[in-house]
């Protein structure tokens, strides 16, 4: 999204019904009587934003009680005249080295009156943090905002790279125009990586599952998703293909997942403008949802099950990465990308003091997790996948997610896992 005060109609951004990685949203308040620690927050949300994409920080949108931004109350003239420009940025910037671009504007949509924060990309240098306020910002934090749409500091190194990347490149950019003058200014814009590309898709199939989990959801229960793509955007393939190639997967087929003893009835399957996409709900609430685009991505996020005493089975966990894995292998494969290597993202989101059963002997061992979300990582081609790779593969992610619950499998049990999924795939996808 082009960051920029020029928008033809708000609405776009107003109504967009939910939080991501450039659209921050909050209900309605008076500027002057939020305290130091509410304006804290303020700077901390428009670093993140700048540090990462920029974006808008929308003022006088509350929350439904699914936790969806849809409670559109604008602002009172009292709350609205309290967002001066100048004295927001003085404080923002107190907070900010260097200080925040950004643009204060107030449009009336539907009568009523909203405060928007127009929050632009840095330029040269990332905005570090330079005091710390009631455990709202620590000095010498770079703030970043994640796909899921929170605005903390950076600690993962694929962030904090990220931000590197982001200063160098406006360096070279600025060391361009001075070395190639005011004549090749219109110059500038180059073609989007692969990587950026991706970044889109994901962010528009990231979008459409936190619409329909729905906030508190989103942001509350064990999540696990799934990103997977090859190297380089694809060109020529079609929705048509995709389809086609989906509808003849035999083993896992596509109505095994997210795993064959779900037992989910109301699965919805189509075709939108950009992609094949499938969700299904249980007992009325959102079960799963997946999306594959004709460029090379997909996109899962699957909602387990949470039993009592806030755990989730080992099981289903494994079901999961097996199926998830053999599915992208076969239907890749089907696509005619089998050598391509691809790259596997696995999270598993909401995570902290969530307990993993590992298996009825040790329902009573407490394998709890203490970090927020789990990342893994790994590369595998789609012919290893579709080959046999893909029980092997699911049982290396499946050791890295026991290590985040502080629980370590021996060779032995990464044999056996492996082994039992292997029958798993062989035997018609039964029950582990």
């Amino acid at each position: 999204m082009l960051v920029s005060t020029q928008q033809s109609d708000w609405r776009e951004v107003l109504f967009c019904g939910l939080e991501n990685q450039q659209i921050d949203f909050k209900a309605a308040q008076d500027w002057n009587k939020i305290g130091r620690v509410g304006r804290a927050k303020f700077a901390r949300h428009l670093m993140a934003l700048a540090n990462t994409l920029g974006g808008y920080l929308v003022i006088g949108v509350g929350e439904d009680p699914n936790g969806n931004p849809t409670l559109y109350t604008g602002l009172d003239e009292k709350q609205a005249s309290s967002f001066d420009p100048s004295g927001v940025g003085q404080t923002v910037n107190r907070y900010a080295e260097p200080a925040v671009e950004f643009d204060l504007v107030k449009p009336e949509i539907d009568g009523k009156v909203y405060v928007i924060l127009v929050v632009y990309p840095f330029r040269n240098l990332p905005h570090v943090c330079n005091d710390a306020c009631e455990g709202e910002l620590q000095r010498g934090v770079f703030y970043v905002r994640t796909p899921d749409a929170r605005s903390r500091a950076a600690y993962r190194s694929e962030e904090l790279h990220g931000i590197i990347q982001r200063a160098l490149r406006n360096q070279r950019q600025m060391l361009g125009r001075m070395l190639r003058g005011i004549l090749y200014e219109d110059r500038q814009a180059v073609a989007p990586s692969s990587d950026q590309d991706f970044a889109v898709l994901l962010q528009n199939a990231r979008n459409q599952a936190k619409q329909l989990f729905g906030n508190k959801l989103w942001r509350e229960k064990p999540l696990f998703e799934a990103v997977i793509h090859p190297q380089q955007r694809q060109k020529g393939i079609t929705l048509t293909d995709c389809r086609r190639q989906l509808e003849a997967l035999e083993r896992p087929a596509l109505h095994d997942f997210p795993w064959p003893s779900a037992h989910i009835r109301k699965t919805r399957f189509y075709a939108s403008n950009q992609a094949i996409r499938g969700h299904a709900e249980e007992n009325s609430q959102p079960n799963f949802f997946w999306e594959f685009y004709p460029e090379g991505l997909f996109y899962c996020a699957v909602a387990l099950p949470e039993l009592p005493e806030h755990s989730i089975e080992s099981r289903t966990l494994l079901q999961l990465c097996l199926i998830t894995l053999a599915l992208n292998g076969e239907f890749f494969s089907r696509l005619g990308l089998s050598d391509e290597l691809l790259t596997l993202f696995f999270n598993l989101n909401n995570t902290l003091d969530l307990n993993l059963l590992l298996g009825e002997e040790s329902e009573s061992r407490v394998n709890v997790c203490h970090i927020h979300d789990i990342r893994i990582k790994r590369s595998r081609t789609a012919g290893d996948l579709e080959g046999g790779a893909a029980a092997d593969t699911a049982t290396q992610f499946f050791r890295e997610m026991c290590e985040r619950f502080n629980y370590s499998l021996s060779e032995a049990d990464c044999q056996s896992i492996s082994t039992g999924l292997e029958d798993f795939l062989k035997k018609g996808l039964l029950d582990l």
